[in-house]
C-alpha cells in the first residue's frame, strides 16, 4: 500500500535555477503501511511530517531511496503514470484550500468533474457525501459563508467523494476547536472503517490520546521509535482504532456513513520504469 525505503529528501536551496540543494529534510526514512490501516504521523513543527505526506500523495519525488504508493514506485515512474494514481488519493489540508468563488457543492464536485464524470451521475454522489459530513443544508453556500469547522468538512468531503484508497491529512485540526476536531476525527475513522488507508499528521497530543493507533514519530527528518514498541521498517499492522474511554463522545458526533459502494477500481501496478522527469 505505502512503502518508504531509505528515503531522503532535499529541497532546492540558494534561489531558483542555481542548481544547489539545501540540507536533507528527510533522512533514511523507512516504513511500510498495510492496506486498511490508520496511522498517526507525529512530531514537532519542522520535523518533516508535511514532507512525508507530500511524498505519499505524489506531490514530490524522493531525492534518494524508494517510495511506493498504491503499486507505483514514484521515483522511477514517468510523469504520465502519476495522474491515475493521484486520483486514488484524497488529501485534507490544514488551510482547507477551498475555492472561495465556488459553492460547497461545486468544491466537492471538482475532483469528479476533473476526472470527466458526467454531471448527471456525479450529483447524487456529491449530495450523498455532503449529507454524510452533515452539510446537506449548506450545498449552495460559498466558503466565506461557512464556519471553520464547516469548511474543513467540505474539504473532507472533497477528499473522499471519489472513494480514495489512500487518505492523508496534514494537521487537519489545527484551525478547529476541540468539538470540531473530534468530529473531524470521527469522520476520518469512518473512512478507515470503510476500507481506506488513513494517515493523519498532527502534534495534538490530546487527540492522539483519545484515539490510540500506531504512530510514526519524526524528529529532525528522522524516524524515531521512542517507546520501543514499533521497530523502524516494520509493518504497522492495525485493523481499527483501539477504544479510548472518551472515544464514544466523538463517535456520537459522526453522521451515519453513506451506503456501501463498490470499492474503487484498482489500477494495475504501473511497473518499474525509470524516468528523470519530476512531476
Amino acid at each position: 500500500m505505502v512503502r518508504f525505503e531509505a528515503v531522503g529528501l532535499r529541497y532546492p536551496g540558494g534561489g531558483p535555477h542555481t542548481g544547489s540543494w539545501g540540507p536533507e529534510a528527510l533522512v533514511d526514512v523507512t516504513f511500510a503501511l498495510p492496506p486498511g490501516s490508520f496511522t498517526w504521523l507525529l512530531g514537532p513543527s519542522g520535523a518533516g511530517k508535511s514532507s512525508v505526506l507530500r511524498l505519499m500523495h505524489l506531490a514530490l519525488r524522493p531525492t534518494r531511496g524508494e517510495v511506493e504508493v498504491l503499486g507505483l514506485r514514484s521515483s522511477r515512474a514517468p510523469r504520465a503514470a502519476l495522474a491515475p494514481v493521484r486520483r486514488r488519493i484524497g488529501v485534507v489540508f490544514q488551510d482547507f484550500r477551498l475555492l472561495p468563488y465556488l459553492s460547497a457543492f461545486d468544491n466537492v464536485a471538482l475532483p469528479l468533474r476533473l476526472a470527466g464524470r458526467p454531471e448527471a451521475s456525479l450529483r447524487a454522489d456529491v449530495n450523498e457525501i455532503l449529507k454524510w459530513v452533515g452539510l446537506d443544508g449548506k450545498a449552495a453556500s460559498l466558503p466565506p459563508e461557512l464556519s471553520g469547522g464547516e469548511q474543513q468538512r467540505v474539504a473532507i468531503a472533497r477528499a473522499v467523494v471519489h472513494r480514495p484508497a489512500l487518505l492523508v491529512a496534514d494537521e487537519p485540526t489545527g484551525n478547529l476547536d476541540n468539538r470540531q476536531a473530534r468530529r473531524l476525527l470521527a469522520l476520518l475513522r469512518e473512512m478507515n472503517r470503510m476500507g481506506a488507508t488513513v494517515v493523519v499528521a498532527t502534534h495534538d497530543e490530546d487527540l492522539v490520546a483519545r484515539f490510540p493507533a500506531p504512530a510514526l514519530v519524526l524528529r529532525d527528518g528522522r524516524l524515531h521509535d521512542p517507546d520501543g514498541a514499533r521497530g523502524i521498517g516494520a509493518d504497522l499492522t492495525v485493523d481499527r482504532f483501539a477504544p479510548h474511554p472518551d472515544a464514544a463522545e466523538a463517535d456520537d458526533l459522526a453522521p451515519e456513513p453513506p451506503p456501501p459502494t463498490a470499492p474503487p477500481r484498482r489500477d494495475p501496478d504501473l511497473g518499474d520504469r525509470r524516468s528523470p522527469d519530476l512531476g
